[in-house]
């Protein structure tokens, strides 16, 4: 791989790294927005616990 074609393909992986964390944002915003509203209508906020109690932006799916 010459200069050039490492300079192109780390242009497109630095695009494609763009386009994900925007769309990660707005997923995150998404869920949040759901948890608020499930919680406005009266869920259990037990049934969150995917949710950092701390900060509930930040979501314990990988959590072990």
């Amino acid at each position: 791989m010459n200069k050039q074609m490492y300079k192109e393909l780390l242009a497109e992986c630095m695009r494609k790294e763009s386009i994900l964390k925007k769309e990660n944002t707005k997923l995150r915003i998404a869920l949040c927005n759901l948890r608020d509203e499930y919680l406005n209508i009266g869920g259990d906020p037990k049934q969150l616990e995917l949710f950092d109690k701390d900060n509930p932006s930040q979501l314990n799916i990988f959590d072990d």
